[in-house]
């Protein structure tokens, strides 16, 4: 068992990385395309260093407020942020869009650190990645929609 585990999904989708991002950083849209995740009360400017405030809603025990606080963000390549519990399970997790034939390659990244992490993590790995799947399959869909 890896101590630090991380969860890929990998999706090619049929538009720019300037789409893609503007999608992805529209935080106060999320609610309407994302299968678990809301931001509340999003700043104006989404900078490192930013607090974000999610509403996670997966019918799970892990449901509830969150805070995320964004470590890197350089349009229209990578975002990531980090939230968690101090050493006991925290998750980096990170968007990486990649021009790829005509479109781009989305691949959404979270590892986990902490003394909880192995054992959490792989009880659930087929879950999650399937989760992680969802996730841009339905960041896909909402650029294929138009809205």
């Amino acid at each position: 068992m890896d101590n630090n585990p991380v969860i890929t999904a990998v999706t090619d989708i049929a538009a720019s990385p300037e789409e893609v991002w503007k999608v992805l950083t529209d935080f106060a849209a999320y609610a309407q395309w994302h299968p678990v995740l809301s931001f509340l009360d999003v700043p104006i400017d989404i900078l490192t260093g930013t607090r974000l405030q999610a509403q996670v809603s997966t019918g799970t025990d892990n449901d509830g407020e969150y805070s995320f606080t964004v470590l890197h963000h350089e349009a229209p390549r990578r975002l990531a942020w980090e939230g968690g519990i101090p050493d006991i399970l925290t998750g980096r997790h990170s968007f990486v869009l990649e021009p790829r034939d005509g479109g781009t390659r989305f691949t959404e990244s979270e590892e986990f650190t902490g003394t909880a992490a192995a054992e959490t993590i792989e009880a659930a790995r087929s879950q999650l990645e399937e989760n992680y799947a969802s996730f841009g399959r339905a960041l896909k869909e909402r650029l294929i929609s138009g809205h």
